[in-house]
C-alpha cells in the first residue's frame, strides 16, 4: 500500500499579503472577506487542482501539519460551523509572540480514523496526541478563505460541548485538499463495513472546492436578502 510520507517545506506561517488585483468581491454578508488570506494567499484565489474523487485514493496516508488548535462547534457538520472557529484559531496564531511556534504534527489517516502524533522536530507540546476513530469524526472540509487549513469536527459525548472543531495548517492548499480526500475515502471504507447496521453513523465530508462552497454561500445570502 502506498503512503504519503513526504515531509513538506513550509512557507512562512500566517504571513499577510496584499489582495491580488481583481480578487472577487466576498459574498454579501460574509464577514470573512475584505482582507488578505492570512496564510499568505489572496482572498478568492482559485485553489490548485487536486485529484478528483473518481481517482483512487489509497490509505493509509500521512500528512505533516501544524496544529492551530481546537474550539467548540455549534453543530455536527457544515462549513458555517467551522469557519468561525477557524477564523478564531488563525487570529490566535497570528498573535503569537516572536519565537513561538505551532505544534508540528503528523496526521495518519486510515480507514480506522485519524491518528495524531508528534514530529521529532516539534517544540510546542500544546496538543493532544492519540487516535480519533472514524465514527467520532462528523465532518471535514478545506476552509474557503484560509485554503491551507483543513478543519474537522469531532463528537465528544462526555464533554460539556459535544462538538469540537480542530484545525490544521498544511504546507500547501493542495495538501489540504488531499487531506480532505483522504478522510473522504476513510468515510467510504467505514460505510462499507457498517452498511448493514440498523443505525449507521452520521458524518459528512465536503469535497467541493472552496470556490464552489463560496458560490453556494453567495446564493444562500442572495436568496435571504430577496426574502427580507
Amino acid at each position: 500500500m502506498r503512503q504519503n510520507n513526504q515531509q513538506p517545506q513550509y512557507e512562512p506561517d500566517l504571513a499577510g499579503s496584499e489582495p491580488a488585483t481583481g480578487s472577487p468581491t466576498p459574498p454579501p454578508g460574509n464577514k470573512r472577506g475584505g482582507e488578505p488570506d492570512s496564510l499568505g494567499l489572496a482572498v478568492g484565489e482559485r485553489a490548485p487542482s487536486a485529484p478528483a474523487m473518481d481517482e483512487p485514493v489509497h490509505l493509509p496516508q500521512n500528512f505533516v501539519v501544524k496544529y492551530l488548535g481546537k474550539r467548540d462547534a455549534e453543530k455536527l457538520w457544515g462549513i458555517k460551523y467551522t469557519c468561525g472557529p477557524v477564523d478564531d484559531m488563525v487570529a490566535a496564531a497570528k498573535a503569537m509572540r516572536p519565537g513561538q511556534t505551532l505544534p508540528l504534527l503528523q496526521l495518519h489517516v486510515s480507514s480506522e480514523g485519524v491518528t495524531i502524533s508528534e514530529m521529532k522536530q516539534n517544540l510546542n507540546k500544546s496538543f493532544e496526541a492519540g487516535h480519533h476513530p472514524i465514527d467520532v469524526i462528523s465532518y471535514g472540509v478545506q476552509d474557503i478563505i484560509h485554503r491551507r487549513v483543513f478543519a474537522m469536527i469531532l463528537v465528544r459525548e462526555s464533554t460539556t460541548s459535544p462538538f469540537e472543531c480542530h484545525a490544521f495548517l498544511c504546507d500547501r492548499r493542495e495538501s489540504a485538499r488531499k487531506l480532505t480526500f483522504a478522510l473522504a475515502t476513510a468515510f467510504q471504507e467505514f460505510s462499507k463495513r457498517v452498511k448493514s447496521a440498523e443505525e449507521p453513523k452520521k458524518f459528512a465530508i465536503d469535497l467541493r472546492s472552496p470556490d464552489e462552497i463560496e458560490a453556494e454561500l453567495r446564493g444562500q445570502q442572495a436568496e435571504a436578502d430577496s426574502e427580507a
